[in-house]
C-alpha cells in the first residue's frame, strides 16, 4: 500500500507540468504588436514549436518576412548558441520550431521586415 501512495503523488506530481498552458508572450516591434505563443511552458530541452502572430493598427499582418533568433547569453568557455530560422506564414500566424539543447537562460528576437523596413521585438525564456 505504501508504494502505490508514493506512486500516485509522483504521478500527482507530475501532471501539472505534463499539462501546463502554453507559454504566452507579447511585446512590441516598432509600431507592430508581436504575440508569441511556445507549446511549452517551461520551454523544454528539444524542439519547442512557435506560434507568432504580428499586428499592425490596420490588425494582422501577414505580408511580412518573419525570421526568429534564438540564442543563450555568452558564457565563459562555452560554444555561443546561437540559432536563426525563418518563420513560415500558415493562415494568418508564421510558425516555427526552436531546438533548444540547452538548460537555462535563452533570448529570443522575432525579426520582421515589411516593406524595406525592419522591427525586432526581444523575449527572455528559461529552458527547462
Amino acid at each position: 500500500m505504501k508504494t502505490w501512495s508514493i506512486f500516485i503523488l509522483a504521478l500527482l506530481a507530475a501532471v501539472p507540468t505534463a499539462y501546463s498552458k502554453d507559454l504566452e508572450l507579447r511585446g512590441k516591434a516598432g509600431h507592430f504588436e508581436v504575440h508569441v505563443r511556445i507549446d511549452r511552458n517551461p520551454p523544454i530541452l528539444g524542439h519547442n514549436h512557435m506560434e507568432i502572430e504580428v499586428k499592425d493598427i490596420g490588425g494582422r499582418v501577414t505580408d511580412a518576412d518573419v525570421m526568429v533568433n534564438y540564442y543563450m547569453p555568452p558564457m565563459p568557455r562555452m560554444a555561443p548558441m546561437n540559432y536563426t530560422t525563418n518563420a513560415e506564414l500558415k493562415g494568418e500566424k508564421y510558425r516555427v520550431t526552436m531546438d533548444l539543447i540547452m538548460a537555462g537562460p535563452w533570448i529570443i528576437r522575432v525579426m520582421i521586415t515589411r516593406a524595406g523596413k525592419r522591427a525586432t521585438a526581444k523575449f527572455n525564456i528559461d529552458a527547462q
